[in-house]
Formats: structure tokens, C-alpha cells, sequence
């Protein structure tokens, strides 16, 4: 984002006026937080500023996790404890979790007695755990309650979650079962709740993994889910809004792991911490499909080695060592093509999921492409100058041919990250499902791209190296 951007969306938030269907002063906490993550540090800063503490704190915790990373070791430990305060526990435990150790229990000593019990509390269990994700704002009453005294419970909680149900305890704390607001209103009010209260509920477990309590969620049709110890004390309510946080969370991962990048959404993060994601997996396609290079040339000099020198002969129309050498290009195709594939999947991935998210805008491509080519630069230097090694130290005698491979790899991963970034945008640009189009597209696209570079390079390079075999 340019500075005339940030400068007109400062201007948007003194105005309140955000989403054009707002009036000035009810600009929308959501919009401001989704607009945060296209900021710099300095932008983000000036923009937070300008909100009132109750404003800047619904759309920090609505930020995307990244940026709430970066913006809350950089908030002054006054404002932070006023912007927490404001928070549910769930979304301040999730705020004081990005802060520094020694920061943590200064901030928590500045909250509020109860609100920073109830942070504390949360901050015992795994992030993706059930209690990782689950409020302690919940309303629940004992068997004895009468009616009358579940009601008064109810409007007398500080803006509980899960408004539409009431959970019922024992003595010992431990849940029993649970009624529904409409029972409540219906209901003879000297009538005790555990007469008529619904005993088959459904709980999950304070330490299983969120994505268990999104299962039981979606296969038993709920609108929350409360969470309990090993036990069964009612430990606090998982409720749909972060049912729905987790299962856009698992799917990301799921598909972030499918094309071998970081398992969250990666367009809020530096260049370097994408390098670091991608490098692993790309390092097995690199040497995977060098390995496979290598095994065709052994099966070709086994098998058929005077047919095929035959047929190069024939069809390239030269013979002795010019022929050998057109041979040997053949062998790495292979690694050029797959490596290009993956690259472009990668970012094709990325773009398509951040549509799907909010975190890419489809309308902008010049926001994502510049940092996606860098990081295609980076991938293919790295990746040419190792795959330009190795072919040197299998083929001492041909330094040249290691040299070609090398040069052609980084120009095929540009290549292939431009268009793994751009074909999504001009999918949408013609409505056309990005899901379903730029694969397919995509992956034609990059094989022709890829041949095409890779022997450009090798016919320009050839005789400028004096490519010859013994």
C-alpha cells in the first residue's frame, strides 16, 4: 500500500466512514482490521491511533493473528491494559500471548482483579485446544435455581456469548444439563431449573483439539459447545463464532500443507518466514526431481543408448558430441518442470485461499506481486545455484551443462510464480472460480512456460560454453 493509499484511508477512519453504507462514526471493526494487513508497522500505528480504546479494541481482536503479533509489543503497557479490558477473556488471552514473557504478567498485573483471572485461567491450556479457544463468559446456574433466579442470572451477566442457553451445574460445579432461554420465559418461574432441564448435552473435553469440538459442532447441528475438565466441571462455551474461526483455520492448513507452504495463511508474514515455510518441501521436489534426472540417464545409457543417440541425430540433424550434449538436456526437464509446478502452485494456492479469506484482495494484484516474485527470485537463485553444483559433481567433464540447468531454473520459477499469482486474479477478473480455472490453466501454462525457457537458454548458452563431451 502507497503512501496516497494509507493517507486516504487515515482520512476514511477520522471520518467513520469505512464501508460507504455506514454513517460517519459507525465504520465497521472488521473492515478496519482486514485493512490493517495490507499496512506497514508505522500505518497500522497511525490507524490505531486514532480510535477510541473500546473501537481499537474490537478491531484488534478481530486482526488477523500476524497482526495483532506485531501491533501488541508495540503498544504502550497503559493503552494495552485499557484495550484488554475491553476484550472477552478469550480474545485479551489471545492478545497476551504474542507479548514477551517478562510483558505478560506486567500487563495481566494491570487488568482488572476478575477479567485478568479469567485471562490467566485460559493461558493454561494448548492455543488449539478446546479451552485454547473457548470463553469463560458463560452463564450457568445450579439444579436448585428457580426460573425466576435463571433469568435474573442471565440479564444480570456482563454481555455472556451464548445469550439463547443457560447451563446447569450440581454443587460440585460439574455440568448436568441445560435449558434454552425459551424454556425459561415459559416456564412456571418457581419451577427449579433441574426439573425440566435438558440432560443430554453435549460437551467436549478442555484438552481435546479445537477441530474436535468444530466436528461435534457441525455433526450435531449446534450454536455452541460447552467445554469441561476431565471431571466434568464446566470449564467454559466454545461458541459458532470461533467454530467458524477454527474451521476456516483447519482448512487453510489443509490446503497450505496440499501445496507445501506454511500451514497459516502467509500473506501477513515476511519474505523471509515464507522462504523458510516453502524451503523444505521445495528441497524434496529439487532433489527428488534431480534424482529423477539421474535415473533416466541411467536407464536411457543401459537400455537404449544407441536408439536414442540415433533418433537426436536424426531429428536434431548433427551428430558426435553436439548430439550427446542435446541428449544430456533432456535428462533434467524433469526437475525444471517440477520445480516451476510447485512454485507456481504455491502461489496459486496462496492467492486463491486468500480470496476465499479476505486477505487478498482480488482487485489488486500489485499488493501480492511484488513479494511473491522476490521470493521466486530467492527460491530459483538458491535452487539453480544447488541443481548447477550437483550437475557438475555427476558430470565433471560438462561444467557447462550444470550451468545451463542453473541458469534456465531461476527463469522458469519467475516465470511460474508471476503466473501462479496473476492467473487467479484474471479468473476472478472474468468471473471465472479461481478454485476451479487456474489450476488446470495454471499447470499447462507453467509446462509450456518452463520447456520453452529451459531450451531458449540451453540453444543461446551451448556455444558460448563449449558444451563437449569426451
Amino acid at each position: 500500500m502507497d503512501r496516497a493509499e494509507i493517507d486516504k484511508l487515515i482520512e476514511t477512519l477520522e471520518q467513520g466512514q469505512l464501508h460507504d453504507s455506514l454513517p460517519a462514526g459507525q465504520a465497521r471493526s472488521e473492515d478496519i482490521a482486514q485493512a490493517l494487513g495490507a499496512l506497514d508497522e508505522d500505518a497500522r500505528d497511525l490507524v490505531l491511533g486514532l480510535l477510541d480504546d473500546t473501537k481499537a479494541a474490537e478491531v484488534l481482536a478481530a486482526s488477523d493473528e500476524n497482526v495483532q503479533e506485531d501491533m501488541a509489543p508495540r503498544l504502550t503497557r497503559e493503552r494495552l491494559v485499557r484495550l484488554l479490558d475491553e476484550m472477552d477473556p478469550d480474545d485479551a488471552a489471545d492478545i497476551v500471548a504474542h507479548l514477551p514473557e517478562d510483558a505478560q504478567a506486567t500487563v495481566l498485573a494491570g487488568l482488572e482483579r476478575e477479567h485478568g483471572n479469567e485471562v490467566r485461567q485460559l493461558q493454561r491450556y494448548e492455543p488449539e485446544s478446546a479451552g485454547g479457544v473457548m470463553t469463560t463468559d458463560v452463564v450457568a446456574v445450579e439444579t436448585s435455581a428457580t426460573a425466576r433466579d435463571a433469568l435474573m442470572h442471565v440479564g444480570a451477566a456482563d454481555q455472556p456469548e451464548v445469550i439463547g442457553t443457560v447451563f446447569v451445574v450440581d454443587v460440585g460445579g460439574r455440568l448436568v444439563g441445560v435449558v434454552s432461554l425459551k424454556d425459561l420465559l415459559t416456564t412456571d418461574l418457581e419451577t427449579t431449573v433441574g426439573g425440566f432441564m435438558d440432560t443430554d448435552v453435549i460437551s467436549v473435553g478442555v484438552d481435546e483439539d479445537q477441530e474436535e469440538a468444530a466436528r461435534l459442532v457441525d455433526h450435531y447441528g449446534l450454536t455452541s459447545i460447552p467445554v469441561v475438565d476431565a471431571a466434568g466441571h464446566l470449564k467454559g462455551v466454545i461458541t459458532v463464532d470461533d467454530i467458524i474461526d477454527v474451521l476456516e483455520e483447519e482448512a487453510s492448513e489443509d490446503m497450505m500443507r496440499m501445496a507445501g507452504t506454511a500451514v497459516t495463511h502467509p500473506m501477513t508474514e515476511t519474505v523471509m518466514a515464507r522462504l523458510r515455510a516453502r524451503a523444505p518441501w521445495l528441497s524434496i521436489t529439487l532433489f527428488g526431481t534431480f534424482l529423477a534426472g539421474l535415473l533416466l540417464e541411467f536407464i536411457e545409457r543401459t537400455w537404449f543408448a544407441s536408439q536414442v543417440d540415433q533418433l537426436v541425430r536424426s531429428v536434431a540433424d548433427v551428430g558426435g558430441d553436439k548430439a550427446t550434449a542435446y541428449k544430456m538436456l533432456l535428462y533434467y526437464i524433469p526437475l525444471i518442470g517440477g520445480m516451476a509446478g510447485n512454485v507456481g502452485t504455491q502461489s496459486s494456492t496462496i492467492m486463491v485461499r486468500g480470496f476465499a479469506t479476505g486477505e487478498v484482495d482480488p482487485t489488486r494484484p500489485r499488493r501480492v506481486l511484488g513479494d511473491e516474485m522476490l521470493l521466486a527470485l530467492m527460491i530459483g537463485v538458491a535452487s539453480g545455484a544447488i541443481v548447477g553444483v550437483l550437475v557438475g559433481m555427476t558430470h565433471p567433464t560438462m561444467a557447462g551443462l550444470g550451468v545451463i540447468v542453473g541458469a534456465a531454473l531461476p527463469c522458469a520459477i519467475l516465470c511460474a510464480a508471476a503466473a501462479g499469482t496473476l492467473v487467479p486474479f484474471a479468473c476472478h477478473k472474468i468471473q471465472v472460480d479461481p478454485a476451479y480455472a487456474a489450476g488446470p490453466f495454471l499447470l499447462t501454462l507453467n509446462d509450456l512456460a518452463a520447456y520453452v525457457i529451459y531450451f531458449w537458454v540451453a540453444v543461446t548458452l551451448m556455444g558460448s560454453l563449449g558444451l563437449v563431451v569426451p
